[in-house]
């Protein structure tokens, strides 16, 4: 019997609401938090269902290799109303030999953001310990902190062992790696008891923070780097994950083939289609409609598909985990000695 190809699929969203606003997790393995496919077959399985499941067909080989059955990456959507508490998340070093988890290396795009918003990144000025927790103890770190106002379509890097928040109203797509590992070191005030697992205090936060001062370059938000696809900007590339930006004016045809990586998108603006070929999608799922604010997967196993506007306004985010070149050291997030990742290609389809 000829085995069923994976094809592209949306998933469910699931929300937590704080005090400061809500969350909605758009993409994630998370097991306390998994999303679950919404179209075809496949309907109803979760994240980790599908990696379970089908293996390297969900992520593509390299990918696999590293990862093993955890998904890499997850992708959140946050509405921030009030003042979201100050966090921190460890380095993929400590994560893995402290927690036995991924670290946590993120990027926020601001979709919307009101006026007065703040983010806050990292330290004015180098600092230590004993300041930050005394700060934080009395409420007040925001001396500490870089301050700045957000406009749409901004994006910040925030490294693992940076202390980061948002001041609403404000819209934010996190990308990050797949973990639940973030510290709480000011809650402001609030009852955020439903929000951090307890076991992830303060103190132990410590010693992994970077107390140094945030660059000032990364405060600037930056646009992006042209490519050599029309409309096709990269945000952010990373051994962990790489970001793209897409203002999709016109249809392209992306070639996954040496990729041999998953990418996943979540539209940020407007809607689009993602059509795919009988070849690939032999049943009904070779047409894709994705609204604003839904996120879709590409297994790798979908080598080649089209993304096509369904609005003049269509922007995406693209995600996935490039190869690194192979006289880069190995990243080794699982600490297994495994290898590593993936990339992707488009050409103009006019």
């Amino acid at each position: 019997m000829e085995e069923k190809k994976l094809y592209p699929f949306r998933l469910t969203r699931i929300e937590d609401k704080y005090p400061w606003g809500s969350e909605q997790f758009r993409l994630a393995d998370l097991g306390y938090r998994d999303t679950f496919v919404l179209d075809g077959w496949l309907s109803g399985n979760t994240m980790g269902d599908l990696m379970e499941t089908y293996l390297d067909r969900v992520t593509g080989d390299h990918v696999f290799d590293s990862y093993g059955v955890q998904f890499p990456f997850q992708i959140r959507r946050i509405q921030v109303d009030g003042r979201m508490p100050l966090r921190v998340s460890p380095d993929d070093e400590t994560a893995r030999d402290r927690y036995d988890h991924l670290g946590k290396e993120k990027l926020w795009y601001v979709v919307s953001a009101d006026k007065g918003s703040r983010l806050l990144i990292g330290f004015r000025d180098e600092t230590d310990a004993s300041e930050l927790y005394q700060e934080c103890l009395e409420g007040n770190p925001v001396k500490l902190l870089n301050t700045l106002e957000p406009r749409a379509g901004q994006c910040f890097y925030i490294p693992s062992g940076t202390p980061h928040c948002a001041f609403g109203p404000m819209t934010i797509v996190e990308v990050s790696e797949s973990s639940a590992l973030d510290f709480c070191l000011c809650s402001w005030g609030n009852d955020l008891a439903d929000e951090f697992d307890e076991t992830l205090n303060f103190i132990d936060a410590l010693d992994f923070i970077k107390y140094s001062q945030y660059p000032s370059a990364l405060l600037a938000g930056f646009a992006g780097t042209d490519t050599d696809i029309p409309g096709v900007q990269n945000l952010l590339k990373l051994n962990q994950f790489s970001v793209n930006r897409v203002a999709l004016k016109q249809a392209l045809s992306i070639d996954n083939t040496a990729s041999e990586t998953c990418l996943a998108y979540t539209s940020v603006k407007g809607s689009f289609e993602i059509q795919t070929t009988p070849d690939v999608c032999p049943d009904s799922e070779r047409l894709l409609t994705v609204s604003e604010g839904e996120t879709v997967l590409i297994p790798a196993e979908t080598t080649s598909f089209i993304l096509a506007p369904r609005s003049a306004d269509a922007t995406l985010l693209e995600v996935m985990v490039e190869k690194l070149p192979s006289d880069d050291e190995t990243f080794d997030p699982a600490g297994d000695g495994s290898e590593d990742l993936v990339g992707d290609g488009a050409e103009d389809l006019s």
